[in-house]
């Protein structure tokens, strides 16, 4: 996805879609200062642990209910309007919860494309 230097306009809920294999990701807006990321989970689907190493990610969830996981505290439930900050370097993760699909919004900063922000992992 380009960067984008102009209006956006989404009306998120209609861009909901989910698949029984794994869960799916559209991205939304990628400027310089912030990527916004759109993710459907069915039950039973999660996001693995991970972690950002220069980006702190909000998480708002659209619809549904679910938890955010974490490797070194307690995980955050979280329903329909919900919102998580999570700063950068803080392993984390999605989980639903057996009976309830998962609508997020997921908006991390500064705006950096993967490419970028391996090359910060690695020094280059």
């Amino acid at each position: 996805m380009a960067l984008i230097e102009k209006v956006e306009h989404h009306e998120v809920i209609d861009l909901a879609e989910f698949s029984r294999e794994d869960f799916i990701r559209k991205p939304l807006i990628q400027s310089k200062g912030i990527v916004c990321d759109f993710v459907c989970f069915e039950p039973g689907q999660a996001a693995d642990m991970h972690k950002h190493p220069v980006q702190d990610e909000i998480f708002y969830v659209v619809d549904g209910k679910g938890l955010i996981i974490f490797e070194d505290r307690d995980d955050i439930s979280v329903k329909t309007g919900s919102v998580v900050f999570i700063p950068s370097g803080l392993v984390h993760g999605v989980k639903t919860i057996p009976t309830e699909r998962l609508i997020l919004m997921l908006t991390k900063g500064p705006g950096i494309t993967a490419k970028t922000a391996r090359a910060f992992m690695h020094g280059e």
